[in-house]
């Protein structure tokens, strides 16, 4: 009997034991699950503390858009500006450009008038030089047969001079008049303009 007391009350002791294990286990589940909510809530503290600051990156990142935006618009109107600027410089470079293209045509024209004056007038002297020159080849063959009838007719005297008589002087009298004509040299007096 007392025995069956012994392991009744080890078996309530067994079983008090099981019962303070299970209740340290629901304890410890509890703290457990308590650490896990707190965790939890950490988490979640953290996750929203992340989005709050991915929201103000996010806007951080929106304004320095806006920012690149407007200075690249900015830009981009100093580029039209000068570029304009640069357009309007090349056609008021054009234009002078032109406007001496078109003066150096000017002074071009005039110089190939002056060079058609000056070969105008060169060839106006060269003609002239040789109007004078056959002039004075005209003069100087007119000279010459002058000079040459004169020779004729001075030997013509000298010879009717010597008094050859009869038939002789007859003879020479008709080879000076041959002489005097000039058909005996073989020219003509008159296509030499000699009167």
């Amino acid at each position: 009997m007392r025995r069956l007391a012994v392991d009744r009350f080890t078996v309530r002791r067994f079983a008090v034991e099981r019962l303070a294990v299970l209740r340290l286990a629901v304890l410890r589940f509890a703290v457990l699950r308590f650490a896990g909510l707190r965790l939890a809530v950490l988490r979640f503290a953290g996750r929203r503390l992340a989005v709050l600051r991915l929201a103000a990156l996010r806007f951080v990142v929106r304004r320095l858009a806006v920012l690149r935006l407007a200075v690249l618009r900015f830009t981009v109107e100093r580029l039209a500006v000068r570029r304009f600027a640069v357009l309007r410089l090349a056609v008021l470079r054009f234009a002078a450009e032109r406007l001496t293209v078109r003066r150096f045509a000017v002074l071009r024209f005039a110089v190939l008038r002056f060079a058609v004056l000056r070969l105008a007038v060169v060839r106006l002297a060269v003609e002239r030089f040789a109007v004078e020159r056959l002039a004075v080849e005209r003069l100087a063959v007119e000279r010459f047969a002058v000079e040459r009838l004169a020779v004729d007719r001075f030997v013509v005297r000298r010879r009717a001079a010597a008094g050859i008589a009869g038939t002789a002087a007859s003879g020479e009298s008709s080879s000076s008049l041959e002489l005097v004509s000039g058909e005996e040299y073989g020219y003509d007096c008159s296509s030499l303009g000699v009167s």
